[in-house]
């Protein structure tokens, strides 16, 4: 495998897995990492060996709304969670919906039909770009880290203080 193959996957995988672990984060309670697993997961194809073939190859089963399902069902049977149920799907579902824009698309009628992507180069710099900035975004949306949550209450505070000139001039003589 070439240099700029392994690149491109390394950079694909970790979209795949910072979109995951966003979406998770964003949107549930649950152990973010796990959206990193489940972003992951569909790829876990490329390890199928090489004479395998449909639907045990690179975006076959695995790359399928079916395959998301049982893998959600799977995941509540054994938590018996919502909150875990729902952020497995936002994991694998982020790596589907993310694939399926691509010109090879996904099989989302797996198993009646074949379906094709819209042709968007997903993994392209651009699109790159704007998974992790939006990804980011919603990190930093969702971010409890003591400091930054310190510098906001500060703000709040001196915004609070400026809507009522009365009671900073209370404040001052006590």
């Amino acid at each position: 495998m070439d240099t700029t193959r392994i690149a491109f996957l390394a950079v694909a995988f970790a979209t795949h897995a910072v979109v995951g672990y966003a979406l998770v984060r964003g949107a549930t309670d649950a152990d973010p990492r796990l959206g990193i697993v489940l972003g992951l997961l569909p790829d876990a194809d490329f390890l199928f060996p090489a004479a395998w073939e449909w639907p045990l190859v690179h975006r076959g089963l695995t790359h399928t709304p079916l395959f998301a399902a049982a893998v959600v069902a799977g995941a509540y049977a054994l938590r018996r969670e919502r909150t875990v149920a729902i952020a497995v799907g936002l994991g694998i579902g982020s790596h589907l919906a993310i694939d399926s824009l691509s010109a090879k698309g996904i099989d989302w009628l797996f198993p009646l039909a074949d379906t094709t992507g819209l042709g968007v180069s997903v993994h392209g710099p651009a699109a790159t770009a704007a998974l992790w900035a939006a990804s980011l975004g919603v990190l930093a949306w969702r971010t409890e880290d003591p400091l930054v949550a310190s510098v906001l209450s500060d703000r709040s505070a001196d915004r609070s203080d400026r809507s009522d000139p009365s009671d900073r001039q209370t404040q001052r003589r006590e």
